[in-house]
Order: structure tokens, then sequence, then C-alpha cells
């Protein structure tokens, strides 16, 4: 399964994080508590890159290729509509409510269902159950709650912000550890 670890802010968090077995970190580049600058960004690619899938994540389509120049991403994130200027797969968040529009969403693109943007809230699972194609889940996950989630969402993968945090930006290694161990509980399933 794929594991998205979100609102990295320092290295150290990214270093834990992909030991455990991450997929994916998220550097977040719009206004929030766990917006990361771009020196702060290069200085946590540096000491992960290649070893894990480097996702930016955008409230806006026309910063994605200066951020990627800046700092070589991945793939973006991207909260609103709209193509970003930079080559790069795209990870398209969408609202629960919002469902049905993922019909006209590009195959090309990966669908992350985003019942929270890092607030912790979480939804009615079983709606992502209407998706006929993969999809990451988010929102409001957690080590309490994630088995839950993936057997009631059937994700290809999820992603975490707030609940493996210690304080806004700042991971707390046991809840990481928590985090992963569920995920792997419930992929066995």
């Amino acid at each position: 399964m794929w594991i998205k670890i979100c609102g990295i802010t320092a290295p150290r968090d990214a270093e834990i994080a992909i030991a455990l077995g991450a997929s994916a970190i998220g550097l977040i580049f719009a206004p929030s508590r766990r917006e990361v600058s771009l020196e702060r960004a290069r200085e946590i690619t540096r000491a992960v890159r290649g070893r894990a899938e480097l996702v930016g994540v955008f409230k806006e389509v026309l910063s994605v290729r200066a951020v990627h120049d800046a700092v070589g991403l991945d793939r973006a994130q991207i909260h609103v509509s709209g193509q970003p200027d930079a080559r790069l797969p795209i990870l398209r968040a969408i609202r629960p409510g919002d469902l049905s529009t993922c019909a006209g969403i590009p195959l090309s693109e990966t669908i992350l269902i985003d019942g929270s943007e890092g607030r912790g809230l979480t939804f009615d699972w079983s709606l992502a159950r209407a998706v006929s194609r993969p999809f990451v889940l988010a929102g409001g996950l957690s080590p309490s709650n994630v088995e839950a989630a993936i057997r009631e969402a059937r994700p290809m993968g999820v992603d975490v912000t707030s609940g493996v945090e210690a304080a806004p930006g700042q991971k707390d290694e046991e809840k990481l550890i928590r985090f992963f161990e569920a995920v792997r509980r419930a992929a066995a399933r």
C-alpha cells in the first residue's frame, strides 16, 4: 500500500517516515502551519531524494513550476482545478462531496479523496467506494482509525498529516510507528 506522510517540515521527520516505509513525503507550499520555505524544502529533499517520492502540495497551480525548478519534486498534489505549468505526475485532491467529478479527471492523474486538508477531520469512508478507479484516502486518519478506513474505503494508498503529529509540523515517532503497523495489518487482510 502506498503511504504518504504529509506536512513534513524537518529532515529528521522525513528520515523517520522513510525508515518506517513511507512511499512519499509531502511538502506543503501553501498557506498552512506546515508550510515550508524553499530553503527548508531543499534541505529535506537533499536528505531523502531517491528513497521516497517527493510530493509538493499546492493550492494554486501557478507556483508549481517555480517550486519544482527550485526543489525537484516527483509529483504535485493539487487542491484546485487547472493544470500546473510543470510536467509532473498529479495527485488531484477532491472533497468527498465532489466524488461525482472523478469521471472528469484524466486517468493519468491519481485521485486523492481528502475531507480534511490537514485539519484532522474524518468523513464517511464508505462514500469513497463510489470511485471506480484507484485512489488515495486522506482526512483525519490516525493510528487508531486507519485500519477501519482502509477496510471501509479500500484505497490503493493513504495520506496522513495531523494524525501522526506531536504539534503542527512536528511528527511524533511513536504515532508514526503505530500508523505504519496499523496500515500493514489492514493491507495484510
